[in-house]
């Protein structure tokens, strides 16, 4: 369940993870908000993502060791969360996406654009094949970080972060793909769409696969597959 913000809401105890920043494009946020973000980012032992106008609200303090802290800029966002322009982001993506990485307690990063980086300060980086420049439109951000909050909300999913997050990455540009190849003006509405028969799709392949293992094994001693 989808459960939006509000100040009485006791997120520890609400949900599985908690995505912060899409639809907050605002400059007078509450400070209650605010204050919560930090808090999360600090404390939470639930994976917390953060997107949007909230990227702007962390503290660049050290995070819980076992904890999940996923952001998703574009290379505007990286530029403010850096201090510096964004021609200084794309010229050298790789070292931006370590510097926020660092500055923000060697949480992982997906830095947004043309081949999409996934990676955090000192560890392998992964580059993104899919997607294409339709992504660029409004809100298409916004559905990479529900998707992958998602995600991370189912815990055999939490056991290899980063195989969840380039799946998510990957998913979200080969729907767009997919997409262009078929109606070339697509909305974002329509990618959410896409993702999410997509989505169903792979579980009903991996729920069919588990249903003919367990057959082919009976009497042989082997088990369902899982």
């Amino acid at each position: 369940m989808v459960a939006p913000w509000n100040p009485n809401l006791k997120l520890a105890a609400a949900g599985s993870a908690i995505l912060i920043g899409p639809g907050l494009a605002v400059p007078d946020a509450a400070d209650q908000m605010k204050k919560i973000t930090c808090q999360l980012w600090r404390d939470s032992l639930q994976p917390v993502i953060v997107d949007a106008s909230a990227l702007d609200w962390l503290p660049s303090d050290s995070i819980p060791k076992e904890g999940i802290r996923v952001i998703t800029p574009h290379p505007g966002e990286a530029a403010r969360l850096l201090g510096c322009s964004a021609q200084q982001v794309q010229a050298n993506r790789l070292e931006a996406l370590r510097g926020i990485s660092r500055r923000f307690g060697n949480c992982w990063v997906v830095l947004k654009g043309h081949q999409t980086l996934i990676g955090r300060s000192a560890e392998e980086a992964y580059v993104n094949s899919s997607g294409n420049p339709h992504l660029a439109q409004g809100g298409s951000g916004d559905a990479l970080s529900g998707y992958l909050a998602g995600l991370l909300t189912q815990p055999e999913l939490q056991a290899d972060v980063l195989k969840t997050i380039r799946y998510a990455v990957w998913q979200h540009g080969a729907a767009a793909d997919y997409l262009q190849a078929t109606r070339p003006n697509w909305v974002v509405e329509e990618l959410v769409e896409e993702l999410g028969r997509q989505r169903r799709n792979r579980v009903c392949e991996q729920r069919n696969i588990g249903t003919l293992s367990h057959r082919m094994g009976e009497g042989r001693g082997e088990g369902k597959l899982e």
